[in-house]
């Protein structure tokens, strides 16, 4: 048998074989895995023999060589990655499932060979195939699960930064924002984001600005700050500065975010300055 033929051979077994081996690779996942596998419902246990069937047929279209035959592996191992990151599945638990597929298929071959005049080497060639197929899997599964938990991970950082920059409405019209520890990019744009959306939802026009929680104060933080302010301003929304020690202070006239000239916005050395201001404020309006 020729080179070529020997792998076109394999290629038609797995094809023809695919439904058999899916069940072979079932009965390896319930003898390791008996909690997650044995018993199974008809319609899941139907389901996970057609994925199984899947994976064995698209092994056997591409034991022969395509030109896009890594593609279709790294593809399916993919979808595979997706589907069990979603699931909350664990990655290494998965790719010691996948060593369980290899080792049905594996067997196969091996079954195949009996009575054949193949060598020693030609088996390995078609085992170093599979092997390679199942390598691009793994390699397509490990980046879509990455991806998944990356997203995931951004998610609740999302969710996590919403809530460390609550706006607390304290009167008519008016509400507080307290901005506690260090503030980067990603958090400054988060917090200018929320803060314009809340602000227009509670139909706000003052917005206490609390920074008796920030200790770290550098170019980057005034630059966030400046860049809150200028929102709210263009939003018509009236902003109070309170908590600001000494050093902020400094660096907030140097920029020139506040003066003695400047009224947009107004700064008070504490909270409770400003909502007593704030009140009589609104008291003046009723």
């Amino acid at each position: 048998m020729t080179h070529s033929h020997y792998y076109s051979f394999f290629q038609e077994q797995l094809q023809t074989h695919s439904s058999t081996i899916a069940s072979s690779i079932l009965e390896l996942l319930e003898k390791h895995y008996p909690k997650e596998y044995s018993g199974l419902a008809e319609n899941d246990q139907k389901d996970m023999l057609s994925f199984l069937e899947k994976v064995v047929t698209m092994i056997g279209n591409n034991i022969v060589e395509k030109e896009d035959s890594t593609q279709k592996a790294t593809d399916l191992g993919e979808n595979i990655g997706e589907a069990v990151a979603k699931r909350q599945g664990i990655l290494s638990d998965y790719i010691s499932k996948l060593s369980l597929y290899k080792e049905a298929i594996w067997t196969f071959v091996e079954g195949q060979m009996q009575g054949r005049n193949e060598s020693f080497k030609e088996l390995m060639d078609i085992v170093n195939r599979i092997d390679t197929l199942f390598n691009y899997m793994v390699h397509g599964f490990t980046l879509a699960f990455s991806k998944v938990e990356q997203r995931k991970l951004h998610d609740y950082e999302e969710k996590y930064l919403k809530l460390s920059t609550p706006i607390v409405p304290i009167m008519d019209h008016v509400a507080i924002l307290p901005i506690i520890g260090e503030i980067d990019e990603k958090r400054a744009n988060v917090i200018i984001e929320e803060t314009l959306r809340e602000a227009n939802e509670l139909d706000i026009d003052w917005l206490v600005i609390d920074l008796s929680g920030v200790y770290h104060v550098d170019d980057l933080f005034m630059s966030h700050l400046e860049k809150l302010l200028t929102s709210l301003e263009i939003l018509g929304l009236k902003p109070v500065l309170t908590g600001m020690r000494p050093d902020l202070s400094m660096r907030a006239v140097q920029m020139g975010l506040v003066s003695k000239t400047k009224e947009d916005v107004i700064t008070k050395a504490t909270l409770k300055q400003a909502v007593a201001m704030l009140y009589d404020q609104t008291a003046q309006r009723s």
